[in-house]
């Protein structure tokens, strides 16, 4: 309750104080959590309240703020309870700010509006009246946006602002709604059930944009918000409009159509749950399938106006705007306190079909001559419309005035009534000066790589002209019909007001008619649930256009950059994130991207290393980090922007600073990169890289960068494909067999005869196919034939194996049999330190491995501390863990590596294992033994190194191991293992992923010093690199490792190394910049850890019995068998880059259409 934002500022106005715990968030989800209750005390009840005013509707809740003639501080006194527990006293200190001095007659007005269906139109300009006139507008800040949103979708539509009750804030509410990235589609079902909210003190700066849930888990969306202030009870009445459904999937609607729903809020961050209040069902005549949308409110004296377009009022010719009034502002529409007055308005005054209604008093002395004003959006043309009227009584007279001049094409949004300071505020700050003479030719500028379509740029106060490779630009547009990209030279001439002209030459490639959109965005974090975590919401996540224009998230909407973070002791790294990040072409035509540095809780990084730069490969569509940026901006650096003056040669980097003023400067090469020395890093000899300042960066100058470059970045179709390969889902198209050719009675042989798979990305497979008998019985005589079969994909549960983590398949050839075996983490309730044993599984198939046949019946257990009191090759006693073993054949001997722990002060005991003091063991299998019989298997023997010393930091007190692996590349083996140290006191260090080489006749001692290979320095890895894994596959090896914690957050990712290069130096290796495999997001309120996979991980590889590679992993298992996690197994695709897909679904692997083939036989006489 204390981190509440709503108590952090000085009180203007009326506070939410709550009777329960369900109005906080973050709480644990804890026991009885929902029985809370919590009781108010003020030091001061006559000026913050803490008992309610009488009951019912009616209500005015505790937490009523009466400001004085100064500040006061006020304790405020939480007393909170839970069942079976002692109540607890929270005090919680506020300021209460004086009261304002009456707010002067308003003398002009404000006006707040987005622009259109696309990614720039939906973000929140402002204008300001030109004088006391509602009909005479100017824009601020050149009619560019001034907010824009970093949550939900993206997209600000419908913005409505108000001035509070106590008149000395602002709030300003917009749709959740982005048409300009996704269309309209699902966008009234599934759209967003959250309100976009800033607040203001000034009307200048605005604080920082809430993302607040407000609808009904039944509603599909959250349209149109507005507000009302209602004295009667001191609080808001915000209303929108939503379609409700009946069913959880939103398919079937509730049969009201589109309606209108209203809350109570005090601070527009507390909301109550949402209740109808006006439905199409209320107004005779209307069409109740149709409905309506975008209410608005007007009090004038003791009534309340409502405007609000319905659909097919009764007469009326088409869907319009109704007006209705009351003396009750939350009644709700059944009640008849709202009367209608007057219906079809738009059309009876003279406009085409309408909507978006905004309604306001003229103030006092309004030059225009009008006392009320109703807006209308004509949304299929130019926008708004004001109409105005003198009075609201009776059947309203409408005038569409002939005279007006709006911003260009506004659309739905609100107007304001300001005082004249107000204004001349908001225009001292948001006017732009035309640009000077002297720095326009630095910062005017065309981008290396356009579409076709493209405006070029002319600076306020100017004049262009345009050439194109000697032939003149009309209207300033260039256009490209053509499929291929041509590059051009650009001549641009400014006319200065003076008469004199600045000519710039510019090269551009313009792409041809199929190119795409790629626009980088950073997230809002909200929980793991989600997949939105910090670590992953905090990186840089892509969306690219398709064939209709429309954006789609790349990667399921998760991270493809994600920021290194900053060394601060031996093996421990403090987070970094990134925040607006914006996309750019470096001089050579890769795409780059340019975001502020911040740690996971948001906060920018010092001006040394408030920018990152990340650059990416044309081919494989990889991206890494060439380091930060010193932009010497001491004044902070939000909205980053970068672009390349082809003319002067030289890159152009912008910001805002903290005022919101616009800053650049200008930066040589954005690519130079210069290595210092670094404490506690790892890599390159503990140098690091960052982008050279020195030299390279110009000085810092005020101004906007005056260019063709917006939120999105075109690319051609070379890299859209690579884009889409990279983070796309990777499907089958084609299946193709070979013809073959055979003698009579040689049939027998066809039943090996594979087919090849085609996919999207280029790449191919091969799987067996089980050819039909009926077709096979016919090959006896000579002739041309066609045998059908059908692709086999064997279908394994979806649980393999309950309650086993960390899970390993080993194919054992042995004497001529082939046979499976399984070993695993007993993970059971998450216990997996106190797990009593090492239980192994053994099968003639993979199959028979699993549960629901019976795997769990065959396990066996090879050590088990409670029976048998395992004791190792040093004579310690087992006391737990056994964690994460694995097999494979080291020195021709089957092997088990696996870590178990021991009592941290009595070795002998067998109970009381502790974490801290995991080791990683080996056992061995005598020539020729039974896997199944554990008196054939060697005692657990430490691994240690060279020396016989433990494996860990020496110069730490205490280290631990675990998660050890074994490969063999070109004859020599190599152990890996995740290692981490324990000091005495302090931080403990981060798991890394280490190597060394290991002789496989002694394999209890490393055969060649230990190094890390592998250190999780980006935000996704969370400090965490454990459970490495090796694949061999052409001519590079891979580790598949695991990352963050052991929970939902669980991520798998990679890396990879040349076979030819030196294995143990952690430079040979390169990352996948993004994961392997990741969480499903998981809708609110659903816990079903089974259908949605979350905290995949920790994974292994075999080969099943038809050669295919398949992964076995686990994933968290809360609520699915027990509470432990649970082993799952994937087949494994090799896309055309080298990358294991991990997440590749059965159609997607195999196309349902390719799954009947057919081969073409021709059968010779023998």
């Amino acid at each position: 309750m204390r981190s509440d934002p709503a108590f952090a500022a000085p009180l203007r106005g009326n506070v939410t104080l709550p009777d329960d715990a369900s109005a906080l968030s973050g709480l644990p989800n804890i026991p009885n959590i929902g029985k809370a209750r919590i009781t108010w005390r003020s030091s001061d009840p006559a000026v913050i309240s803490d008992a309610d005013m009488r009951h019912g509707p009616d209500v005015i809740r505790k937490g009523r703020v009466t400001r004085g003639a100064g500040d006061r501080r006020i304790r405020l006194t939480a007393t909170v309870a839970l069942p079976d527990r002692q109540p607890v006293s929270v005090p919680i200190d506020v300021t209460v700010q004086a009261a304002p001095a009456a707010v002067p007659v308003p003398s002009a007005y404000m006006f707040v509006y987005f622009t259109g269906n696309s990614i720039d139109g939906e973000k929140v300009r402002f204008a300001v009246s030109d004088g006391n006139n509602a009909l005479q507008w100017k824009t601020l800040n050149d009619a560019q946006p001034v907010l824009e949103s970093r949550e939900g979708t993206r997209g600000l539509r419908d913005p409505f602002i108000m001035r509070s009750a106590e008149g000395d804030r602002f709030f300003l509410l917009a749709t959740d709604l982005s048409t300009g990235r996704t269309g309209w589609r699902d966008s009234t079902s599934q759209g967003s059930r959250y309100l976009e909210v800033w607040e203001s003190t000034d009307l200048i700066h605005w604080g920082k944009q809430r993302h607040v849930l407000v609808n009904l888990p039944d509603a599909g969306m959250t349209w149109a918000p507005e507000a009302t202030y209602d004295p009667t009870i001191g609080a808001y009445v915000v209303y929108w409009t939503s379609t409700r459904y009946r069913d959880a999937a939103h398919k079937v609607e509730d049969g009201n159509g589109p309606q209108i729903l209203r809350a109570i809020t005090r601070d527009f961050r507390h909301f109550t749950t949402p209740e109808p209040w006006f439905r199409a069902a209320d107004v005779p005549g209307a069409d109740k399938a149709k409905g309506m949308i975008d209410a608005t409110g007007l009090r004038d004296g003791d009534r309340y106006y409502r405007f609000t377009k319905v659909s097919d009022v009764a007469g009326c010719p088409s869907s319009d705007i109704l007006a209705q009034t009351s003396s009750s502002l939350r009644a709700d529409g059944a009640s008849g306190a709202w009367k209608i007055i007057d219906r079809c308005i738009g059309r009876r005054a003279g406009t085409p079909e309408v909507e978006g209604p905004t309604a306001f008093r003229a103030n006092p002395g309004d030059t225009s001559g009008f006392r009320y004003f109703l807006w209308v959006d004509n949304y299929g043309g130019v926008g708004y419309i004001p109409l105005a009227t003198h009075s609201l009584d009776g059947r309203i007279a409408w005038t569409y005035p002939r005279r007006f001049h709006l911003p260009e094409s506004p659309r739905h949004g609100t107007v304001l009534p300001i005082t004249a300071a107000e204004r001349a505020a908001l225009v001292a700050h948001w006017s732009r000066p035309a640009p000077d003479a002297a720095t326009v030719a630095d910062r005017w500028i065309v981008a290396p790589i356009l579409t076709s379509g493209t405006h070029l740029p002319v600076p306020v106060g100017y004049v262009a002209t345009w050439r194109a490779d000697g032939r003149d630009v009309p209207d300033g547009i260039l256009t490209n019909m053509a499929a291929d990209a041509r590059v051009i030279s650009l001549e641009g001439t400014l006319t200065r007001p003076d008469g004199t002209t600045l000519t710039k030459r510019f090269t551009v490639t313009l792409l041809g008619k199929s190119a795409r959109q790629l626009e980088a965005y950073a997230r809002m974090p909200t929980t793991p649930q989600d997949a939105n975590q910090p670590t992953v919401a905090r990186s840089v996540h892509l969306a690219m256009s398709g064939d209709d224009g429309m954006m789609t998230a790349l990667n399921d909407d998760y991270g493809v950059m994600f920021a290194r973070g900053d060394y601060i002791g031996v093996d421990r790294v403090a987070l970094r994130g990134v925040a607006d990040p914006s996309l750019f072409h470096f001089s050579d035509g890769t795409i780059g991207v340019i975001a502020t540095r911040v740690d996971m809780n948001g906060r920018q990084d010092p001006p040394r290393s408030a920018i990152v730069i990340f650059r990416g490969d044309p081919r494989s569509a990889e991206f890494v980090e060439l380091g930060t940026l010193d932009l010497k901006a001491n004044d902070g650096i939000d909205h980053p922007r970068a672009i390349w003056d082809s003319a002067n040669r030289r890159y152009v980097v912008s910001w805002t600073d903290r005022s919101g003023q616009p800053r650049w400067t200008t930066v040589t090469d954005l690519a130079r990169q210069e290595w210092h020395q670094t404490p506690f890093f790892p890599e390159t000899g503990g140098r690091r890289a960052r982008i050279a300042s020195a030299g390279n960066v110009g000085e810092v100058r005020m101004g906007d960068v005056m260019t063709t470059a917006n939120d999105t970045l075109p690319v051609d179709d070379i890299t859209a494909t690579a884009l889409s390969n990279r983070f796309g889902r990777i499907v089958n198209t084609t299946a193709t067999v070979a013809p073959q050719t055979i003698r009579t009675g040689g049939a027998v042989g066809l039943a090996a005869v594979p087919v090849k798979l085609g996919y999207s990305d280029g790449s191919t497979a091969t799987r067996a196919v089980d050819w039909d008998a009926a077709d096979l019985a016919q090959l006896s005589t000579p002739g041309r034939y066609l045998v059908h079969g059908t692709v086999r994909q064997r279908r394994y549960p979806t649980i393999f194996a309950y309650e086993r983590a960390d899970p390993n398949i080993f194919r054992w050839e042995h004497k001529g049999r082939v046979r499976y075996l399984f070993v695993a983490t007993d993970d059971t309730n998450n216990d997996n330190v106190g797990s009593p044993h090492l239980p192994l599984r053994v099968a003639d198939t993979i199959a028979d491995l699993a549960d629901d046949k019976g795997g769990r019946a065959r396990e066996v257990d090879l050590l088990n501390r409670r029976t048998r009191r395992d004791r190792t090759a040093e004579g310690r006693v087992i006391a737990g863990c056994y964690w994460a073993p694995e097999i494979h054949e080291i020195g021709g001997r089957l092997s088990i590596l696996f870590a178990p722990c021991f009592h941290p002060t009595d070795p002998q005991s067998n109970e009381g294992g502790a974490w801290s003091t995991v080791e990683s063991h080996i056992m061995q299998l005598r020539k020729d033994g039974d896997p199944a019989n554990p008196a054939d298997w060697s005692k657990p023997a430490a691994i240690r190194k060279a020396d016989a010393t433990a494996l860990g930091r020496a110069d730490m007190p205490a280290n631990i191991s675990l998660d050890m692996s074994y490969f063999e590349v070109r004859g020599q083996g190599y152990y890996t293992w995740s290692q981490r140290y324990l000091p005495t006191s302090g931080p403990i260090g981060d798991p890394l992923t280490w190597i060394a080489k290991v002789d496989p006749a002694r394999p209890t001692r490393l055969a060649g010093p230990p190094s890390p290979i592998i250190a999780p320095e980006t935000s996704v890895e969370e400090n965490l690199a454990e459970g490495a894994f090796a694949l061999i596959r052409g001519q590079r090896v891979a580790l598949v490792y695991s990352s963050s914690g052991v929970s939902p957050t669980y991520v798998v990712n990679g890396t990879s190394a040349p076979l030819d290069s030196d294995l143990t130096r952690i430079d040979a290796w390169r990352k996948w910049s993004a994961p392997l495999q990741k969480s499903v997001p998981m809708p609110k309120g659903d816990e079903d850890y089974r259908r949605y996979e979350q905290g995949p991980g920790h994974g292994s590889f075999t080969t099943d019995e038809d050669g295919n590679d398949l992964y076995v992993y686990h994933s968290w298992g809360n609520g699915v068998g027990k509470d432990g996690r649970d082993a799952r197994l994937r087949r494994v695709h090799w896309a055309a880059d080298g990358r294991p897909l991990l997440e590749m679904r059965d159609d997607e692997e195999v196309a349902p259409a390719n799954r009947r083939v057919t081969m073409e036989v021709r059968v010779e006489a023998s």
